[in-house]
């Protein structure tokens, strides 16, 4: 027991007072780094998803341009139809590889397709549904008739799925149109979860405001 005697300095208490506050400070300090630990790991393990991503991410958009051109062929040359089925091929392969980055989202008790194995078990992501949709556009721009009907109504299907806006007018029929709408979707579904609200300040602070303008993108 630590004993205070008026007019008399008690060194132990002192010495006793001081080893309490050291702890104290000690124990604050330790509680406040490891917090920062916690965060920077964070963003460690963010920051290596997004690399993930952006990767994945630069070969689906070159798929969907290299669609997007050769939709523009079709209209005045004859587009090799192996070409397009390569394409497709290559988009619904992107679709699968994605589940890897975007798995289901799968409920706590029986989980919907479970059927169909652990890997399709649950409700696929956004990002899925918007690759998905510039498959079906690819594979419309190779059909004709009620076939190619069918895959823009597959695609048009797969874009509503995401939830996203789709830019007016709605041009459903045009395969350009959506995958065009595809890769909005897609970076829509993707760009907020991967880009925290914080990185976004840094980086406004960083370039700097812009004048307004009538349209951005």
């Amino acid at each position: 027991m630590i004993e205070f005697e008026l007019g008399k300095i008690n060194w132990d208490a002192i010495a006793a007072v001081s080893a309490l506050l050291i702890a104290l400070m000690g124990f604050l300090i330790n509680r406040r780094l490891r917090r920062q630990q916690k965060i920077a790991e964070k963003y460690a393990l963010l920051g290596e998803y997004r690399r993930e991503i952006i990767s994945f991410s630069k070969e689906l958009f070159e798929a969907i341009a290299k669609g997007i051109s050769l939709n523009r062929q079709s209209k005045e040359d004859d587009v090799s139809t192996r070409e397009l089925d390569e394409l497709a091929t290559k988009l619904s392969s992107l679709a699968d590889t994605g589940r890897f980055l975007f798995p289901n989202y799968i409920t706590a008790t029986n989980p919907v397709g479970i059927e169909k194995g652990p890997a399709f078990a649950g409700i696929r992501r956004p990002p899925i549904d918007a690759i998905l949709a510039a498959h079906y556009a690819v594979r419309a721009i190779a059909k004709s008739g009620d076939t190619k009907q069918k895959f823009i109504d597959f695609s048009v299907k797969e874009l509503r799925k995401t939830g996203q806006p789709l830019a007016e007018p709605n041009k459903f029929s045009n395969p350009e149109y959506l995958l065009v709408q595809s890769r909005r979707c897609y970076l829509n579904a993707v760009l907020p979860d991967t880009f925290p609200r914080e990185w976004k300040s840094m980086f406004s602070d960083l370039l700097g405001p812009i004048q307004k303008r009538t349209e951005d993108n």
